[in-house]
């Protein structure tokens, strides 16, 4: 079976995993969760948060595995595992990306984001002089979580912390050599409020994702269907 480690998005930590977690795990896999710098429980200061950070963390979790990994990024997650893919390809068993922003080289998540406009953004104010912005409370249920029941959208808003904006406009550099060699797939959610799909498609099918499959869900499936989620990871990692 398979040794997952879970990378969350934006504004959000590794207390979106759980359900999700137990759900590999009774299927016989090996699951671990981080929260990047700033993000979650972790107290790096925002101003010191890059994605160079960001890569040192996912890298170092990786080796501390000791077997070959299968790599999930959510949102922008998704920017931040495949910097970290690129330093650590040979360690890599696959790459999975959930409705998340998948670089080429060259790219940002502040360029990706140009591609198409979502059908509706989270509404954000900046924070700290500029180095980081918040999502507006009223908005988090509309964009991120309109299909999970209210007690858990509830629960989930109250989670939400600043996040830092250096490693959104920082452009991620990969080679073919490296990461090009990793086999990536993509899971599309076709409700989705906060990465229009038809962006979730575009990118998917630039980056090259061998595998594309899709959740009915909104940008949170871990909270929404996280049975469902946890099983399309299953098949990603089993199947042919």
């Amino acid at each position: 079976m398979a040794n997952f480690l879970l990378v969350h998005g934006a504004w959000q930590g590794s207390w979106v995993w759980p359900a999700v977690s137990a759900g590999l795990t009774m299927r016989g896999h090996q699951v671990r969760v981080l929260d990047l710098p700033g993000n979650g429980s972790d107290a790096t200061p925002l101003a010191e948060v890059s994605l160079s950070s960001y890569t040192r963390v996912i890298v170092d979790a990786i080796k501390a595995i000791g077997k070959p990994v299968t790599l999930v990024g959510h949102s922008m997650g998704g920017i931040a595992v495949t910097a970290a893919a690129e330093l650590a390809s040979t360690s890599i068993a696959r790459i999975i990306y959930l409705c998340a922003f998948v670089p080429c080289d060259g790219d940002s998540l502040a360029s990706l984001d140009q591609l198409l406009a979502p059908p509706q953004r989270a509404q954000v104010e900046m924070e700290g002089n500029g180095i980081a912005t918040s999502t507006m409370p009223g908005s988090r249920v509309r964009t991120f979580m309109h299909d999970v029941p209210s007690a858990i959208s509830s629960w989930a808003s109250e989670r939400f912390r600043p996040q830092a904006i250096a490693p959104l406009m920082t452009p991620v550099s990969i080679t073919a050599e490296q990461y090009g060699k990793i086999a990536r797939s993509y899971i599309i959610c076709t409700k989705d409020q906060a990465v229009d799909p038809a962006l979730q498609r575009a990118m998917a099918k630039r980056s090259g994702c061998q595998r594309v499959k899709e959740l009915a869900t909104s940008h949170s499936p871990f909270l929404s269907d996280p049975a469902a989620t946890a099983e399309v990871f299953h098949r990603l990692v089993t199947e042919q």
